[in-house]
């Protein structure tokens, strides 16, 4: 906070004196009025001081003024030959920017401080400063493009000069509008309220609306200003690029937006669409794909391109927890009439809170895009998980956009060059950024280095966006002033892990913390048990460094402290991690791989649940990616299987652990992974037999539906028999429920169970036994559509198609035309109310048409059947399950 002064040329004993914000070390934000209407910015000498550090009047320079109906707002220059000493605050500008920049998006009265140096508050020929609290209304004064702030703070006695028509608040144009970290406008006017005080205010989205003030703003910070919103802060990620570089491998994170948006324009066109035009108020997607294809960044981008069109668009923070019981956050924060983007990284740690913003988001009548980030989907998107059957089938439904690798394995060697070229070009303008890195001309060495003839880690993985940055980065280090030395086939995660190394071992030996007398093997491990496990807390992180095998119990508390300094943790957490994701499961599995390691089974036992959890996701990425190269992957994820089961074995996990990691696995799982999404499944149903037994009504139903998708996984890896023992007893376990409670959801429970009995027994060719539990599944369904008004008839079609499948194998083709026909009816109904069903309703006509002119001989009749559901499976596309879909309200 400054003080302004202006002399006038006509009067050059009188001062126009205004209170100013500092938006950069020498730009100062401003009231435009501060410059007299009859002289303007031109016309005399301006001064900026600072009371609180001196006091001395400094030369400065307007380079920015508007005065209009919308903004009442200046930018002055501090002459750079004067003596002024910006403050601690804004020294740093290479980490973050010196400000962030912030706008109300709904319309209720939000808390706002404002400091500033009004004529109240003059004293023996002084201005003091005064903090005013009070009330932004983004309701008033919005057709006149302005906020106003209200407040009923009592004031100091003012008594104005006779005839001098001036406020007490006088002097305080130009403060901040500050809530909490955000600047979202500054003072105007004084209203001269009857009661309290009541002012206007420019607001910041204007400001940032002037391209001129933004170029200003960002030749003086080296940071573009960014809107962000203001109430649901607390809940979002910041929106400017991460530029805290402590590390070779940091300059590699999404949100570092270290290499230059191109290759996925396709993709950026198609969601632009899907948000601009998609007729839905409420509208959900999913972006897949394995890790390093640019999910994140091509997810950043968008909100970029949005944030230009005037949409709010931010991302969510990674580290909100999920809560399968409490409330969660309070979603209100994100109303707003504004067009509205919401993107959920990492979606599949968050099910629960997903469905509660879909819940809350689901019924608004103004433009709502929510895009959820995910390595695949799974039970995260399809299960219940406590949601409503609306919520369940916006996201069960919900398209999912699977990124490619950018370039296809058709692509040619000069295809592979130019995108290392340019990773290379955009990397080495941040690696002089790096802090401990030795410097040296990173953009001369950009155009020397040159790509690997042959992938370092094999053909598929050659196309990933990371895999081709980390190869360039890694050129670039070994063509520097520090190489590590590398070998032909050394994958390129292990050199830059080597590189990174280099960075821990400095700090580990640096004063403080004297940590070099210390194994290299420990300081790696103490890394990946911080990778795997993470540490909300100081409490958390000690636990985990305590029992990091060949640690001394005395130097805990100092690898705790290192570990926290190494990368700078996020809010709420006490360690931060390496990055990117891909490296960090590398570091991890290297050490897991080697089956004399024991840090994994060190560390699990006096784990929190989400730190299991977390372990858990990070080394099921890790496998899923293992095969993509020339590593003996099947090895490796024997290994590290042999080291999570004897974890699991060595303290029982417990049910909120596996219901969350289950749930957060992806389905189908990549082959590798397939035997621990088994177990887990395993666990899951045995941990659910006790609190079955003891409590059925509240717990017997999870139980059954636990057992049905361990049936599901049994029988995907070819463990038929397996599958029909255990869904027979969870159809057993539905119908004791059902008799001694009545329990409506163990009908619906009893539906599902029966429709995967019915398709089991299929397999086998038990057709007889399968057409029994086909008529009892339509019995059960019809029961439920008749005692219950509100019940999902979706799945009673879905019945009706898989009874018709099987009197088909029987060749009682009469009695499958009922069926099936009653399947069309079903669906056709639903398709009227719903289109989600409309692939449904296109599979079921196609397969009565077939039918119809195969078997029965009604060939007109078939064909018309058949050509229908042709018309509408081209028209709103093919289903892409083998049978029908249910539960999709």
């Amino acid at each position: 906070m400054v003080q302004v002064g202006v002399r006038t040329p006509l009067r050059p004993d009188t001062m126009s004196f205004a209170t100013g914000y500092l938006v950069a070390p020498r730009l100062v934000l401003t009231t435009g009025h501060v410059f007299r209407a009859d002289a303007g910015p031109g016309g005399g000498p301006v001064t900026v001081r600072r009371p609180e550090a001196g006091g001395e009047r400094v030369p400065a320079t307007p380079v920015w003024h508007r005065r209009d109906a919308t903004i009442d707002a200046s930018l002055i220059e501090i002459a750079a030959t004067s003596p002024w000493r910006p403050p601690e605050s804004m020294r740093d500008l290479r980490t973050r920017p010196p400000q962030r920049w912030g706008q109300l998006i709904g319309v209720r009265p939000h808390p706002v401080t404002i400091c500033g140096y009004p004529r109240m508050q003059k004293d023996a020929g002084r201005r003091l400063d005064e903090q005013l609290s009070g009330d932004i209304h983004p309701g008033s004064g919005r057709l006149a493009h302005r906020y106003e702030v209200l407040s009923a703070q009592p004031l100091p006695a003012f008594t104005p000069p006779r005839g001098a028509g001036v406020s007490g608040w006088s002097g305080f144009s130009g403060a901040a509008l500050l809530c909490g970290d955000l600047l979202v406008g500054v003072v105007a006017q004084d209203r001269r309220a009857q009661v309290g005080s009541r002012l206007t205010a420019t607001r910041t989205r204007d400001l940032l609306g002037d391209p001129v003030f933004c170029e200003l703003v960002a030749r003086h910070t080296g940071w573009a200003p960014v809107l962000e919103p203001v109430e649901p802060d607390h809940l979002l990620a910041p929106a400017a690029c991460a530029r805290d570089l402590c590390s070779p491998a940091m300059v590699l994170r999404a949100d570092a937006e270290a290499v230059r948006f191109h290759g996925r324009e396709k993709e950026l066109r198609a969601l632009l669409d899907w948000c601009r035009t998609d007729p839905d108020a409420f509208a959900v997607r999913v972006l897949a794909g394995p890790g390093g294809q640019g999910k994140t960044r091509l997810a950043r981008q968008l909100i970029t391109n949005l944030r230009q069109e005037g949409w709010v668009a931010a991302q969510l923070r990674v580290d909100l927890p999920d809560c399968p019981d409490g409330p969660g956050p309070d979603w209100s924060v994100l109303d707003t009439s504004s067009p509205f983007f919401l993107v959920v990284d990492y979606a599949e740690t968050l099910p629960h809170l997903i469905r509660r913003l879909i819940e809350h988001q689901r019924t608004t009548r103004h433009r709502v895009r929510l895009l959820l980030i995910s390595r695949a989907e799974g039970e995260w998107k399809t299960q219940p998980l406590g949601a409503g059957p609306d919520t369940r089938a916006i996201l069960r439904t919900a398209p999912t956009l699977a990124l490619k690798p950018l370039l296809p394995s058709r692509a040619g060697p000069t295809a592979h060059a130019v995108a290392f070229t340019a990773a290379a070009r955009d990397l080495a303008k941040l690696l002089g950024h790096v802090a401990g890195l030795p410097q040296t001309d990173w953009r001369a060495l950009a155009e020397t280095v040159r790509p690997p003839k042959v992938p370092s880690h094999g053909h598929a993985r050659s196309h990933s966006v990371l895999e081709t940055q980390m190869a360039a980065l890694v050129a670039l280090l070994e063509s520097g002033p520090a190489p590590v030395g590398r070998s032909p086939d050394q994958p390129v995660e292990e050199l830059l892990l080597d590189h990174e190394t280099r960075y821990w071992e400095g700090i580990a030996a640096s004063p403080m913390f004297r940590l070099d007398d210390l194994r290299a093997t420990t300081l790696r491990r103490a890394v990946a048990g911080a990778v795997l496990f993470g540490a909300t807390t100081r409490t958390e992180a000690l636990t985990v460094t305590r029992n990091v095998p060949g640690l001394p119990p005395t130097r805990a508390t100092d690898v705790a402290e290192w570990l926290r300094t190494l990368y700078p943790p996020p809010p709420g957490h006490y360690w931060g991690s390496l990055h990117p994701d891909r490296v960090a499961e590398h570091h991890a599995v290297s050490h897991l791989a080697d089956p004399d390691d024991g840090t994994l089974t060190a560390l699990w036992p006096d784990a929190t649940d989400d730190q299991r959890l977390r372990a858990v996701l990070v080394l099921s990425r890790a496998i899923g990616t293992l095969g993509d190269g020339s590593r003996p992957a099947s090895d490796e994820a024997g290994h590290v299987l042999s080291a999570l089961e004897a974890a699991l074995k060595s303290a029982p996990p417990s049910l909120r652990f596996l219901r969350a990691a289950t749930a957060a696995f992806p389905y189908p799982p990549p082959k590798p992974l397939a035997p621990l999404d088994l177990l887990l499944h395993y666990r899951l149903a045995a941990a659910y037999r006790k609190p079955a037994a003891t409590d059925p009504a509240g717990n017997a139903t999870a139980y059954a539906l636990a057992l049905n998708e361990l049936a599901v996984r049994l029988r995907d890896l070819g463990r038929r028999e397996d599958a029909l023992t255990v869904i027979e007893r969870a159809v057993v376990l539905e119908r004791r429920l059902i008799r001694a409670h009545d329990n409506a959801e163990a009908e619906r429970g009893l539906g599902t169970a029966l429709y995967n009995w019915g398709q089991l027994l299929c397999e086998a060719g038990r057709y007889e036994e399968a057409l029994t539990v086909a008529e009892e599944a339509v019995a059960v369904e019809q029961q439920c559509v008749r005692t219950d008004r509100s019940a999902d008839e979706s799945y009673l079609a879905q019945a009706h198609f898989r009874l018709s499948v099987v009197l088909q194998r029987l060749e009682r083709y009469s009695e499958a035309e009922v069926a099936s026909r009653a399947a069309v009816d079903g669906y056709l109904r639903l398709a009227q109310a719903n289109r989600a069903y409309a692939s449904s309703l296109a599979r079921v006509l196609m397969d009565l048409g077939i039918m119809l002119e195969d078997d029965l001989g009604k060939d007109r009749e078939g064909w018309a059947a058949f050509a229908r559901g042709l018309e509408i499976q081209n028209r709103f596309g093919r289903l892409g399950t083998r049978d029908p879909l249910a539960g999709l309200r």
